[in-house]
């Protein structure tokens, strides 16, 4: 065994990871916004040190509500093509320091449409950015369509119609996100009906900031994906549902301790789920206000639940599965990974 790699943060750096779960505009990098900002003439402060408090979320944030004010200073520099395309391409990059072999990012294009801009042109956009980026850094990334739990139900209709007309140019899934507490899963059945009927398949935020009953829900709408689904916890016959239904859970561990979802990293049911044999997936969620990297959340799984090189294959094989992609592409990715198992069992 002594050919082994340690389980450092260097060699985990290294390890070719997937990823989820991640919001484009709590991801994006203080140069990538000084750079939007130059677009439109925005000030910023001119120290980074100010700007990263302002787009950062400390640990003991209150709730989730007070967790996504850190998005406003992000989505007011995200109103113009030529900013879309520099938050695409920043995605790519930042992945690609991550090890990431794979990424679906997700974004809701109706906060960008605030000085005129389009669906089409926002979703447009933000594709070109990823196509740039991936083209330089070799990674494919791919893009999930959101809409907002809060907004009426028609408009969201219309930005999964919309989405979809994208399906074959990076668009591989639908969402939606926001205030989960105040509009559960049973809310949103129409849009998300009318999502599924245009081919793409959904992940779905619940089990967030809202109950279990909400995981149920969204599996019994037809969700492929759970986002976070922390609350399924200590809910055996949800957990139960969610494997009959070959459900992937995206968990998301810092923004889950930040957001109250779970009270301390002790009490992320990780371990617990991983028993139970639920198809679970490692994410940032939002890299930048969450200011983690997926390497630092393996880490921090490791110190806390002994996450090690086998459970770090599993949970990226599993990505791979759930991942909105033809088998064709998984195997591609599966092979990867088999390479690095090598080397690390």
């Amino acid at each position: 065994m002594s050919n082994v790699k340690p389980f450092t943060k260097e060699n985990v750096q290294e390890y070719p990871k997937v990823e989820l779960h991640c919001h484009l505009d709590g991801s994006l990098s203080l140069a990538a916004l000084r750079k939007m900002a130059a677009v439109t003439g925005t000030e910023l402060p001119a120290d980074d040190a100010a700007l990263h408090d302002l787009t950062t979320a400390p640990l003991e944030t209150d709730s989730l509500i007070d967790y996504l004010k850190r998005f406003q200073i992000v989505t007011d520099l995200m109103q113009t093509t030529e900013q879309l395309k520099i938050a695409g391409y920043d995605m790519v990059e930042t992945a690609a320091k991550d090890g990431i072999i794979y990424l679906e990012t997700r974004f809701a294009p109706q906060i960008s449409t605030a000085k005129g801009l389009s669906l089409d042109d926002v979703i447009a956009a933000l594709l070109d950015g990823l196509h740039a980026g991936s083209a330089h850094f070799g990674i494919p990334v791919n893009a999930i369509v959101c809409a907002m739990r809060d907004r009426p139900l028609d408009e969201c209709i219309t930005v999964f119609e919309t989405a979809a007309k994208f399906k074959n140019q990076g668009v591989v899934g639908l969402d939606f996100a926001g205030d989960e507490y105040n509009h559960p899963a049973l809310e949103l059945a129409p849009a998300v009906e009318a999502g599924l009927a245009t081919g793409l398949p959904f992940t779905l935020h619940a089990g967030e900031a809202g109950p279990v009953d909400n995981v149920a829900v969204s599996l019994t709408l037809g969700a492929k994906r759970i986002g976070h689904g922390v609350h399924m916890s200590g809910f055996p016959a949800t957990i139960a549902q969610a494997k009959r239904a070959g459900a992937t859970i995206e968990m998301c561990p810092t923004s889950n301790v930040q957001t109250k979802a779970v009270d301390g990293y002790a009490n992320f049911p990780l371990a617990e789920f991983l028993s139970a044999g639920l198809k679970v997936t490692l994410n940032t969620d939002d890299r930048t206000v969450s200011d983690v990297t997926l390497t630092g959340e393996i880490m921090k799984m490791h110190e806390e639940f002994g996450l090690n090189w086998s459970l770090l294959e599993r949970v990226t094989l599993n990505a791979i599965d759930g991942a909105f992609l033809p088998e064709v592409q998984k195997e591609q990715l599966r092979t990867k990974v088999r390479a690095a198992a090598t080397v690390t069992a």
